[in-house]
């Protein structure tokens, strides 16, 4: 025999070796050729988990001037157009806690049209899913919901939150004496003011957005009560018949480092005064408007959206007695100051929730 050793020649092996890598490289190729025929089938628990992170993790974007300079949640029901993305969180800085301001206008169901204004803002794509968002809060009993009746078989994500609420304060007759608010001589004008200082409650101590309150964006409620029951300074004098009534509420802004007032252009609001305990507001302000007990004004979110961050925020009340007395009066005392001190302002305080979006 000429040549039976059995090794096999170098072209072999070259040509073997070339083989073995075209063949596997050809093998990698061929499931992209079949990527426009794969299978219609949708994973629904991932749109769903989807827009419950854009939910609860985004605080939602206007899309563009002259809306970029307002959160969402407060351009006007003609303007919801410029509205890009819903988003419920405070801020980006804190994921999980939510707007309560937010929510309410996400839930209304008077300013947004289901499925249309939602899915273009919330679940995103071109396919026409279906879909429910609900919301749980403790201590409410009304589930908010948006959307259909939920299906058999549905993609579904739930998501535990927290919701911030709003601050709050009660001027009552422990307040009045602490402060000195009726430690004025016997006159028949009276002010009385409050301070609202946007610097100090945004860039003090508190940094965390979810315990910040926000003039610019957060409802703010202030209460006086207790009117009717002031005790006599001393010299002590028989009481007399006591007429007093309000007669203006001024707005007013100081800006960082100023000392100049400005008037703050709040005018057009006309739904944020109630006196004793009426149910409807007091707007305009009649002439006279007598006050027996209390004064309650309710300050809905962008009530001062005309003051900047850098702002400090005055409201001052004007009373009239007949006859002459010591009234409300901050004119010795100074201003009340609406600040983060729990003793004399409710803080804002963050609620349990429950989030389940379904998709199908």
């Amino acid at each position: 025999m000429a040549d039976d050793s059995g090794i096999l020649s170098v072209d072999f092996l070259t040509g073997i070796t070339i083989f073995m890598i075209a063949f596997i490289w050809v093998a990698t190729m061929v499931p992209g050729l079949f990527i426009g025929l794969k299978s219609s089938s949708i994973d629904y628990d991932a749109v769903a988990y989807r827009t419950g992170v854009i939910l609860a993790e985004d605080p939602g974007s206007p899309a563009g001037p002259p809306a970029d300079s307002v959160s969402w949640e407060f351009l006007a029901d003609s303007n919801k157009a410029d509205l890009k993305r819903f988003g419920l969180a405070v801020s980006k800085d804190t994921p999980g806690i939510l707007d309560e301001n937010k929510v309410n206008r996400f839930f209304c169901s008077t300013v947004f049209s289901y499925p249309d204004d939602y899915r273009k803002r919330v679940i995103f794509g071109d396919y026409p899913y279906r879909f429910n968002i609900s919301l749980r809060t403790a201590g409410e009993s009304r589930v908010k919901s948006a959307g259909d009746t939920v299906p058999e078989g549905h993609g579904y994500i739930r998501r535990d939150a927290k919701i911030k609420s709003t601050s709050n304060a009660t001027i009552d007759t422990r307040m009045i004496q602490e402060f000195g608010y009726n430690n004025s001589e016997d006159v028949l004008s009276h002010q009385f003011s409050i301070r609202i200082n946007s610097t100090k409650l945004l860039n003090g101590d508190i940094k965390d957005p979810a315990y910040q309150i926000n003039p610019q964006k957060d409802q703010i409620i202030i209460n006086i009560t207790d009117l009717d029951t002031q005790p006599v300074q001393p010299p002590v004098i028989p009481a007399q018949a006591t007429e007093a009534n309000l007669t203006q509420i001024r707005f007013y802004r100081s800006s960082f480092g100023e000392t100049d007032l400005h008037d703050l252009g709040v005018y057009d609001v006309t739904t944020y005064l109630y006196v004793d305990g009426k149910p409807v507001p007091t707007h305009p302000l009649p002439d006279p408007c007598p006050v027996n007990k209390e004064v309650s004004m309710i300050f809905s979110p962008s009530f001062f959206r005309y003051a900047a961050s850098s702002d400090t925020i005055y409201v001052n009340l004007t009373f009239r007695t007949d006859p002459a007395q010591q009234y409300l009066n901050s004119s010795g005392s100074g201003p009340f100051d609406y600040n983060y001190n729990p003793a004399n302002v409710t803080q804002p305080a963050l609620r349990d929730a429950v989030m389940e979006v379904a998709v199908w």
